[in-house]
């Protein structure tokens, strides 16, 4: 699976200006022929659907040079490209979906309960306490290295470096 990847911008997409420290901008993926394209946009040139077909946005801040970076991953992106990503047919899409499910288990937000067969293939069956409803979810049994790639990809058009670990670590 390849996705064109670029990493968060130092300038908006729309207007060009600069990022400076602390200051709040919106990233968004866009879903271009099936790869996800992120590009990010000042709060004064951000219309939450710019340009193209819009799969996901969330609002970040620009760092403090001084400051650490912030280990926090905002859970309600990953549920909502999860929600985004239902019914897609495209296996590169399926195979994210599974992914992303589960980073969302190993944080809590999603309950395994088990794995069900429906028309010869495999899914795993989800609780989600918070709106107290199933969800089912393609089992494509992808490798640890596969799983590793969708991550690190993951991990990259997020800008989440340690986003790795925080999944990977699921499969232990």
């Amino acid at each position: 699976m390849e996705w064109k990847i670029n990493k968060g911008s130092s300038g908006c997409a729309s207007c060009n200006k600069g990022f400076c420290e602390e200051e709040e901008y919106y990233s968004a993926l866009f879903d271009e022929n099936n790869n996800f394209i992120r590009r990010d946009f000042c709060a004064s040139c951000w219309n939450g659907s710019k340009e193209g077909d819009l799969f996901s946005f969330w609002k970040t801040k620009v760092p403090r040079k001084d400051k650490p970076v912030q280990r926090f991953v905002n859970t309600d992106v990953f549920l909502d490209m999860f929600n985004r990503l239902e019914g897609n047919s495209e296996i590169q899409q399926r195979n994210l979906r599974y992914v992303i499910a589960l980073y969302l288990i190993r944080k809590k937000i999603f309950k395994l309960r088990s794995l069900n067969k429906q028309g010869g293939e495999e899914f795993i069956v989800l609780y989600y306490p918070k709106e107290d409803r199933e969800l089912s979810v393609f089992n494509p049994n992808l490798k640890e290295e596969e799983i590793e790639s969708i991550t690190s990809e993951m991990s990259q058009l997020l800008n989440y470096p340690y986003l790795e670990h925080e999944v990977l670590h699921n499969a232990d």
